[in-house]
């Protein structure tokens, strides 16, 4: 498939372990929950089993198991199925997250000559999240050694995501839509105006739960609403209102997130523009919420997506928002979820005032920075090393027209030399006039700092630099449930300040008197044993 040199396309984010990674939305065909597996005749012990589609047993593939991580519980789990050339490949997964648009022109990419290593195509930015995930390349997951390699039971749908990508998308002449159905009604949304899917939410119950309005939702740390889309359009309420639902999408109402509950997501895809026809004024319930109908008849005969039923109804996630019921409902579980979370907080003697969004990143163990100290991330280039290895500047990087130094910054700070490869990347950071390139051993994810408490001292004291030292012993909590845990925070503009001044260059007086505040109360300290 070629891809777009000038367009945004999509791109959905899941979760294994403490990754985040992201796939093309074209190679995604569709996301089941995890269930038991059938046994294979394949001796590799990363391939868990086959999965029953439609009479065709598809290879699943446990990540976690290939990359000598054996033992991964997933949770809750489900399996992505993943469509090239004409093949299929399942993808165990804990859970789908966001997808997001990004111009694939922005993807930094990484280069291995490993059959595993070519696994990880580069990073990509996801804009709407702030959130650095790692794309994975289609084609090398396909080219693993020793992979069974199942047909694709309906490559009809392939050759049309061919066409889409090499003809009417490239022109910008075609509109994604999301397919999913409810109940027995099928419905559409422009993918860009939700925020992200849930499978297999777990629905958690509320003493106000009546009508459409089925119960909450844990999402990002808060309880949301939960409401039945069928049954709030007035399209099916009648009809098996029992029916165990197996995914949702959220939108945001007033600012504040809600998530709609439907049976499943059947596929992605891309229409031409003008697709969509108008609905009569009279007959439906909540017209007003809905853009319109997509014919069933713009799909080709033998796409299955033409024979499920007659059209599609287009929600309008602007209109749905604007709904002053489900206004005054998510800005009701916004402010209880707030509450809790802050009584909660209370308790713990914690705050949540002035704390940072932290890109987080590996020198043998996790350090973060402040994300807005950091201009670009790049991949690291084995070609700018040009010093020797008891010099922790490596060399040099050329980009955007200028020439950046670049240090080992484990080693800058006094620990030993990392071993950097085609995972490690370089922190560009801008301050005090300068340019510097931070190589790190890998990025791990972008949090939010949950707490930052007050340390008199921080671990053994690092290497001192005019009798300063050389970090603020800053501490921030991450992550959530068994994954929290605390890390260093590395002030990366004040590292660019001291490099200077190591180089004689010269650091105005209001400039170098901010630096000492910041190290000042720590530079005649006893240092403490980690």
């Amino acid at each position: 498939m070629s891809e777009l040199s000038q367009y945004e396309q999509g791109f959905g984010s899941f979760r294994i372990g403490e990754m985040t990674l992201a796939l093309p939305m074209k190679s995604v065909r569709e996301v089941v929950p995890f269930h038991p597996l059938m046994a294979l005749p394949c001796p590799h012990p990363w391939i868990k089993g086959g999965l029953d589609l439609r009479g065709v047993s598809i290879p699943v593939l446990d990540l976690e198991c290939l990359l000598n991580r054996p033992g991964h519980q997933y949770s809750p789990g489900c399996i992505l199925l993943i469509a090239h050339e004409n093949h299929l490949l399942g993808l165990i997964a804990d859970q789908v997250k966001a997808l997001f648009f990004a111009n694939p022109n922005s993807l930094h990419t990484v280069s291995s000559t490993d059959s595993i290593g070519r696994l990880f195509a580069g990073s990509l930015m996801n804009r709407e999240l702030n959130q650095l995930v790692q794309v994975l390349s289609t084609q090398a997951l396909f080219e693993l050694p020793g992979l069974p390699k199942a047909k694709d039971p309906e490559p009809h749908r392939q050759s049309l995501e061919l066409q889409t990508s090499n003809e009417d998308t490239a022109l910008n002449t075609r509109t994604p839509l999301m397919l999913m159905q409810s109940m027995a009604t099928l419905f559409a949304v422009n993918p860009k105006d939700i925020e992200t899917t849930v499978v297999n939410p777990v629905l958690l119950p509320s003493e106000y739960a009546g009508g459409f309005y089925k119960g909450n939702l844990d999402y990002r740390e808060q309880t949301i609403p939960a409401i039945d889309l069928a049954s709030y359009l007035g399209l099916g309420a009648h009809k098996q209102a029992q029916q165990l639902t197996q995914q949702a999408f959220v939108i945001r109402i007033d600012g504040h997130p809600l998530a709609l509950l439907i049976d499943r997501v059947l596929d992605i895809v891309h229409v031409p523009h003008n697709s969509v026809i108008p609905l009569p004024g009279f007959g439906l319930p909540k017209a007003v919420q809905l853009e319109g109908a997509l014919p069933s008849k713009v799909f080709p005969k033998e796409d299955p997506h033409s024979q499920r039923g007659p059209q599609y109804f287009v929600l309008s996630c602007q209109r749905i928002s604007e709904d002053q019921e489900l206004i005054e409902l998510a800005s009701i579980m916004a402010k209880a979820s707030a509450t809790t979370q802050q009584n909660a907080e209370n308790q713990q003697g914690k705050t949540t005032h002035g704390l940072d969004r932290l890109m987080v990143y590996r020198l043998g163990t996790e350090f973060s920075t402040p994300i807005e100290q950091v201009r670009e991330v790049l991949p690291y280039r084995a070609d700018i090393e040009i010093f020797e290895r008891g010099n922790p500047m490596l060399g040099m990087l050329t980009h955007r027209n200028e020439s950046i130094p670049v240090f080992d910054l484990a080693q800058w700070l006094g620990a030993e030399r990392q071993s950097l490869d085609y995972e490690s990347s370089i922190l560009v950071v801008n301050a005090h006039g300068a340019s510097v390139g931070f190589a790190v051993t890998s990025l791990t994810a972008i949090e939010n700092a949950q707490w930052e408490p007050s340390v008199p001292v921080l671990g053994e004291q690092r290497q001192l630099l005019h009798g300063q030292l050389k970090t603020t012993q800053r501490l921030a909590q991450i992550g959530e449930g068994k994954h929290q845990r605390m890390v260093e925070v590395i002030d990366l503009q004040q590292q660019v300040l001291l490099i200077l001044d190591q180089f004689g260059l010269a650091v105005s007086p209001a400039i170098e008197a901010v630096a000492a505040t910041a190290v000042e109360p720590f530079a005649h300290s006893d240092p403490a044993a980690h």
